[in-house]
């Protein structure tokens, strides 16, 4: 029977940094954790615009059957923020959003060599193999997070139940039934599709032409350790989970027929 990602807690105001919760019986490593950095390997022009395909008529279902997806432009995480050079068989993400104007679904393909699932509680889970994104609909320039910015991370707890996918907003674990996410993992990697109501993202609806701030990540944990990998779309650096203004442009843009 499919599981539906159900409501534990109500959104509490932004916790960027976590130093006091208990993990289990895994040590608490306060975020961000930065290996020695190495140097990127250049891949070509990276990507300036990430597109939000609109349409109040098409949208996709979450089933983890990701057909809906094929064939729309996305974005790639080619920023190796830390870990070895980069590497598309290594750790690597291809990013689609889509809207019908009162929900947000996302769209995540990650390669992955050695994908596993992530047992962490939400607000230390950037330790292992995730996505996040970073979504905002204020464009004005600032560094610092306001309302409705927004930070999504979602973990694969289950290699064998797509939709066993725990969903953090701002490091708060949430569970509602108006969220709803899938994983399914493959030979090579991962597939990510979830659908995110923007009020419960602290944003209004969206409309055809607006311009908003996004940018996407890659957790990556090779063999069982801390997190071996970062990577973005847009950002260099380890600041997107604080500093808005590293984040890249978005547009909406109507859903090709």
């Amino acid at each position: 029977m499919k599981k539906e990602v159900k409501l534990a807690a109500g959104l509490s105001s932004l916790l960027l940094l976590t130093s006091c919760l208990t993990v289990n019986a895994k040590k608490i490593v306060a975020a961000p954790y930065i290996p020695e950095k190495t140097e990127a390997v250049a891949v070509g022009e990276k990507e300036t615009l990430s597109k939000i395909y609109f349409s109040t008529s098409n949208f996709p279902k979450i089933d983890g059957n990701f057909s809906e997806w094929k064939n729309l432009d996305g974005v790639h995480t080619h920023e190796q923020v830390y870990g070895e050079l980069f590497d598309p068989k290594n750790a690597d993400g291809f990013f689609v959003a889509r809207s019908d104007g009162e929900n947000l679904y996302i769209y995540a393909d990650v390669s992955d060599n050695d994908a596993g699932v992530n047992t962490y509680e939400i607000p230390q889970a950037w330790r292992g193999d995730s996505v996040e994104f970073f979504f905002g609909t204020d464009t004005s320039k600032h560094s610092s997070f306001k309302q409705s910015d927004v930070r999504v991370r979602i973990v694969p707890r289950s290699d064998s139940d797509k939709y066993d996918v725990a969903i953090g907003i701002n490091d708060t674990e949430v569970q509602s039934d108006d969220i709803q996410a899938a994983v399914v993992y493959g030979d090579k990697g991962y597939q990510v599709e979830a659908k995110f109501p923007l009020a419960l993202l602290g944003n209004k609806p969206l409309k055809l032409n607006q311009n908003l701030r996004i940018d996407y990540q890659v957790n990556d944990a090779d063999g069982g350790k801390e997190r071996t990998g970062l990577l973005h779309w847009n950002s260099p650096n380890d600041n997107t989970y604080a500093d808005p203004s590293s984040w890249g442009n978005a547009k909406v843009v109507a859903l090709p027929e």
